[in-house]
């Protein structure tokens, strides 16, 4: 089906459809007026006002040619035949309505019908007009029959050439318009996309801070208890642990959510990368069990990101240690190899009893670690060990990190 032309605001409207009525109007009047207006005036045996009568009529009619525009094509063009016969064709005021006629016509039918009426109106057009200019003192009777398939052609012809032209413009523009809306459908998908991204990012960046440090409240909260009937000095270092780790909690917490700020020159810390790895172990040893720690091969750069995905995934995996397995011995390796680095955390046997007050943590644990791992290309694999303990081992390939 033929596609409506684009929407206009009523004084656009009012205008394309109204200008041709009144052209056609003016039309009319000019053969009262007499050939100052209108050159080819009919001969003098015609009526003028006749002739005048018939252009109005068509005018009249293309008012709701567009409301009825098979209607309005074929009396249109059955008022422009009686203005060929009664005129031996040499009346060509009435033309113009017909070319508007069909134009409208042709837009607003469906496509396997557009050409079926103005064809067979063309035929009868052009065979009235031969006939016609049969008695015409003006046309040559040599010229008779280019002078019939010319006006046919160009009275039925020429619109149906416009109509298909600024129906394909409309095409397109609606073709465009609908690639448009797609488009920014698109964009605001991945705006949506990036939104959730960047808030499981952001929770797993808090959960993994606030675990860590919750972790070790918890253990020297413990030990504080334990410790506070029979020695009290030590209790009192045990809480001093606590503030302390409250202390850094907050400090990360607020620099974490800091980076939703868009406030320019604001400082915080570094994010945190390999390099970071000692502090975090010494801070870990601090608050529980002593970690083992060793690397070997040459320190490799592989990025920030990468470097993040390593500090994080030693940071839960002490932290889980710590709640799961207290007391166990830890260790944390760093092997660099040829094509890829390996990061091994390893904790054995629970060595005390967990309290039975103390709740389980609930979270992005091994769901982050694995998500941050997808992400740098890297390959995660974490399970139990046949001591009864459990491992985490990241290994990144260097060629999937390195610019």
């Amino acid at each position: 089906m033929a596609i409506p032309p684009r929407q206009k605001n009523a004084p656009h409207v009012f205008f394309w459809r109204g200008a041709p009525v009144a052209l056609t109007l003016l039309l009319g009047l000019g053969y009262l007026i007499g050939d100052g207006i209108v050159e080819d005036v009919a001969a003098e045996s015609v009526n003028p006002w006749l002739l005048s009568l018939l252009v109005l009529a068509q005018a009249a009619l293309l008012v709701v040619r567009h409301q009825v525009p098979m209607v309005a094509l074929l009396a249109i063009s059955a008022l422009d035949a009686v203005l060929i016969l009664m005129s031996s064709g040499e009346a060509g005021a009435g033309t113009f309505a017909v070319m508007v006629a069909v134009y409208t016509y042709v837009r607003q039918r469906p496509a396997n019908a557009q050409l079926l009426i103005p064809t067979g109106v063309a035929v009868l057009s052009t065979v009235l007009t031969l006939l016609a200019v049969q008695t015409s003192v003006e046309i040559l009777a040599e010229w008779a029959v280019p002078f019939a398939v010319f006006r046919g052609a160009f009275t039925f012809g020429l619109p149906v050439i416009l109509a298909k032209i600024f129906d394909g413009r409309a095409r397109l523009i609606r073709a465009l318009r609908d690639r448009a809306d797609a488009a920014e459908r698109e964009r605001e998908r991945l705006a949506e996309d990036a939104v959730r991204a960047e808030r499981a990012l952001m929770a797993r960046e808090l959960h993994d801070i606030a675990a860590h440090h919750l972790t070790g409240i918890i253990v020297s909260a413990q030990a504080a208890d334990a410790l506070s009937s029979t020695d009290p000095e030590d209790a009192r270092t045990y809480i001093r642990r606590v503030e302390g780790d409250a202390r850094t909690a907050l400090s990360n917490l607020r620099q974490t959510v800091g980076l939703l700020r868009s406030e320019s020159g604001s400082a915080f810390s570094p994010t945190p990368a390999i390099e970071h790895l000692p502090a975090l172990i010494s801070e870990a040893c601090e608050n529980g069990t002593p970690v083992a720690f060793s690397a070997s091969g040459d320190p490799k750069e592989i990025g920030p990101l990468a470097g993040m995905a390593v500090y994080r995934m030693v940071q839960e995996s002490l932290a889980n240690s710590s709640q799961h397995a207290p007391g166990a011995p830890r260790s944390v390796e760093l092997d660099y190899g040829a094509d890829s680095m390996r990061v091994s955390v390893h904790n054995g046997p629970a060595q005390t009893e967990r309290p039975s007050n103390e709740p389980d943590r609930d979270g992005f644990g091994l769901q982050g670690m694995s998500e941050r791992a997808d992400l740098i290309g890297a390959q995660l694999r974490t399970g139990p060990t046949p001591d009864g303990g459990w491992s985490n081992v990241l290994e990144i390939p260097y060629d999937k990190v390195r610019a």
